[in-house]
């Protein structure tokens, strides 16, 4: 009878487990399907955004906010407290004999509340001093502006990373969207009409009041002061706020530098080679990665089921991140000419630089969340300290030396550091070695490699001018088009060759069935 009573039970549990992952698959799909939507609305936004502006504005007037931004970004993120990846991870509070369950949570919410707004206050000052301090007018007045930004996103809803951390995205999308739409029709009126970097400024400052009017719209609250549950948020966010400090300091002094060594408009092109290079991985990568850390957070006490999906991620986050870094250094020839103008024509080729690297940093996108996810965020402040001590010395050399092909160089030669770093957190945390990485890629690796080599093929025939500088939109839609077919043929013949396995073939397959 105990044997029989304890297979029920083992049974009745296997079940259940089978159930829950079964929710959490559905609930992570519908997730990703919003995720997906509302960036790629948001891109569209900005696409057109940057094509417009681009034609209207000259390449200082994006190096002036450029500078101007680095410098609101710093502060920032030099106070920054990201309590919302703390409201993420804790995920039950236990009601206490003084209060009900409601009040716990208002605790909790007030505490997040008050400590970003505390922040953000902070951070409005100190841009105010700084501005106050600077000898170019124009980044001081710009400045003063933006110095509301922090501020506004500090008093923004708590209660609103409830959708996110129970994986409801329509909410974030709605907001995301919203604020985006106010913002960009801001912006292109005020660029239209007075042509001057101000429409960039005011832009971003829309944007955000936009942002935090919604917040309260789509889920009403009302915060009061409080820090009875800091010391439990300050628990998680301590080590990642330290993490956030070095990695503003190693990542937004970039366009500073810049700047200061190769003039205001070196600034703005390296600016527009950043804004523009990201797009292809960033908005395929982005939104997966954001719905990863609280789907990784609900498995966290699995390590074997977490270990498994991780492994999964990255070939994923690989079939989607090579093509898209790789096959856009193929078009971008034609993409800047063709949309910014030819103005531009100079970040052509520290596109084709860039890009491609991005692309590989990609497939590992999922290492910050996973982490983060396992509580470790002692680890990443200590890898990013170590990245911070590579890549500032080695941007300064390189742009001091050969400016701006130097700057991009040697951000892919530290970034390959930075993946060695990744690959290192993994086998600490997870036990996941360099051999599990590359059997995942594989795939990708392999079809990206023949999709570049069948385009740059189809280039050297004689009648065909695919590379030329002037660039075309015949020449566009042919590299996309059959760069396209040979990496999805590719790939999914060397997935059927073997066996079918996990990764992305099997998870589109399964959507498109249903």
């Amino acid at each position: 009878m105990t044997d029989t009573a304890e297979r029920d039970t083992a049974k009745r549990d296997t079940v259940e487990r089978g159930t829950v992952e079964r929710d959490t698959a559905k609930r992570v799909a519908t997730g990703a399907g919003w995720l997906y939507t509302y960036r790629w609305g948001e891109r569209l936004l900005d696409l057109i955004s940057i094509v417009v502006l681009a034609r209207l504005l000259a390449p200082e007037d994006f190096g002036l906010v450029a500078i101007a931004a680095s410098i609101v970004a710093i502060v920032d993120g030099l106070s920054d407290f990201d309590v919302n990846k703390a409201l993420i991870r804790i995920r039950e509070d236990v009601p206490t004999k003084e209060g009900s369950q409601h009040d716990v949570d208002r605790s909790l919410y007030n505490s997040a509340w008050t400590l970003s707004a505390l922040r953000g206050l902070l951070s409005a000052l100190v841009m105010v001093l700084i501005a106050v301090l600077l000898t170019d007018a124009r980044i001081a007045a710009v400045l003063f502006v933006l110095a509301w930004s922090p501020l506004l996103k500090g008093l923004s809803n708590p209660r609103f990373v409830t959708f996110e951390r129970n994986l409801v995205y329509s909410k974030l999308a709605w907001l995301t969207l919203g604020a985006k739409l106010v913002a960009f029709c801001v912006t292109l009126v005020i660029a239209v009409f007075y042509r001057t970097h101000w429409a960039l400024v005011i832009g971003i400052l829309v944007g955000s009041l936009a942002s935090l009017l919604l917040s309260y719209a789509l889920r009403p609250y009302r915060p009061g002061l409080s820090f009875a549950r800091s010391s439990e948020i300050f628990a998680f966010s301590g080590w990642m706020s330290l993490t956030t400090i070095v990695t503003t300091l190693s990542m937004e002094t970039d366009k500073i530098i810049v700047g200061r060594l190769l003039g205001i408009a070196d600034a703005g092109l390296y600016f527009m080679t950043q804004r523009v290079g990201v797009l292809p991985t960033r908005e395929l990568v982005s939104p997966l990665q954001r719905i990863l850390f609280p789907s990784f957070s609900e498995i966290a006490d699995d390590p074997a089921r977490l270990r498994r999906v991780v492994c999964e991620s990255v070939n994923v986050l690989g079939s989607l991140s090579l093509p898209a870094g790789f096959g856009f250094a193929l078009v971008a020839n034609d993409v800047v000419p063709l949309a910014l103008g030819e103005q531009w024509q100079p970040i052509v080729l520290l596109l084709t630089i860039l890009v491609p690297f991005l692309g590989l940093r990609g497939t590992l996108s999922m290492t910050l969340p996973c982490v983060m996810a396992l509580g470790r965020t002692r680890l990443l402040f200590q890898v990013s300290v170590v990245y911070a001590l590579i890549h500032i010395p080695a941007f300064i050399v390189g742009t001091i030396f050969f400016g701006l092909v130097g700057a991009i160089g040697s951000i892919v030669l530290a970034g390959f550091f930075y993946s060695y770093l990744n690959v290192w957190l993994l086998k600490r945390t997870l036990d996941i070695s360099l051999g599990d990485i590359l059997r995942q890629l594989r795939r990708p690796l392999i079809a990206a490699m023949l999709m570049v080599i069948a385009v740059m093929a189809l280039g050297g025939i004689q009648s065909l001018e695919l590379f030329s500088a002037a660039g075309s939109w015949l020449a566009l839609v042919t590299k996309i088009g059959v760069g396209g077919v040979v990496f999805c043929t590719i790939q999914y013949t060397i997935w059927r060759s073997e066996g079918r396995p996990a990764g992305i073939e099997r998870r589109l397959l399964q959507v498109l069935s249903r």
